[in-house]
């Protein structure tokens, strides 16, 4: 399997522990678009969403685009049955609904929910667009586009293997590039308050099995957690995966 290469980094190997993390100042890590945003907040209007509120319904037509400021959203679809599946986790530096602000659709595509209290950034349409406008505003947004795609590959890679571990490492792997905090060197934490139920229907699996494979990564080293917080130890986590290719994707923070 081929994946675009986007920077080379090697990132040093350090032991998976809870103590003695090494705190870096809060930053947009996932998100490279400090010029655009900006600008944006001279037009935009914050606003706050409590947990469990709805942020879009499938189908709505939305008056405005979002970018979260901080928390998290879930975008999910209701199956035949009426059970939730969830599509995926949108953390601080997403922009949704990407589809409509790209004028790809004129509804949005899915349900959009906090799943804790999230601060976002309101932004009309015919802002966001007129902004791009701008040449470096414009690179800013194509290279956030590119490195959500490539998260993407990774995502949709985890969907298609066939043994419940690999699922669980392959989407562990994307949300640590696509929202994780580096603490020590090569330790990186995911705080997307992703409870074992919510991990389990982002891969499809039951719960009893989702916490089994946790299990088992844990005693390999790659991964620890404490409540609904994840730490990722991404040289054990690429050797337990056997994907040396992966060790040059790098999605800027």
């Amino acid at each position: 399997m081929h994946f675009v290469h986007i920077r080379l980094q090697l990132w040093h190997i350090c032991p998976l522990s809870r103590p003695a993390m090494v705190e870096r100042p809060n930053k947009w890590y996932n998100y490279s678009m400090k010029q655009l945003l900006s600008q944006l907040r001279n037009v935009g209007t914050p606003s706050i969403y409590r947990k469990g509120s709805s942020l879009y319904f499938q189908g709505e037509v939305p008056r405005f685009a979002i970018i979260i400021l901080d928390g998290v959203v879930k975008s999910y679809t209701i199956n035949h049955d009426g059970d939730e599946a969830i599509v995926n986790l949108h953390g601080k530096g997403s922009l949704i609904p990407l589809a409509w602000m790209n004028d790809q659709t004129s509804v949005a595509l899915f349900n959009y929910d906090a799943v804790n209290d999230v601060r976002v950034l309101k932004i009309n349409k015919e802002d966001f667009l007129e902004a791009l406008n701008t040449p470096a505003l414009m690179r800013e947004y194509l290279d956030h586009i590119v490195r959500s795609q490539a998260g993407s590959m990774l995502r949709i890679t985890g969907l298609c293997q066939s043994r419940a571990n690999a699922k669980i490492c392959y989407t562990l792997y994307y949300l640590m590039f696509r929202y994780g905090i580096e603490k020590q060197s090569g330790v990186f934490e995911i705080d997307l308050k992703l409870t074992q139920s919510m991990l389990a229907n982002l891969i499809g699996q039951t719960r009893e099995s989702t916490a089994k494979n946790l299990k088992l990564l844990k005693q390999s080293g790659a991964v620890s957690y404490v409540n609904s917080t994840y730490f990722i130890d991404k040289s054990k986590l690429e050797q337990y995966l056997g994907e040396d290719s992966f060790r040059s994707l790098e999605l800027d923070r």
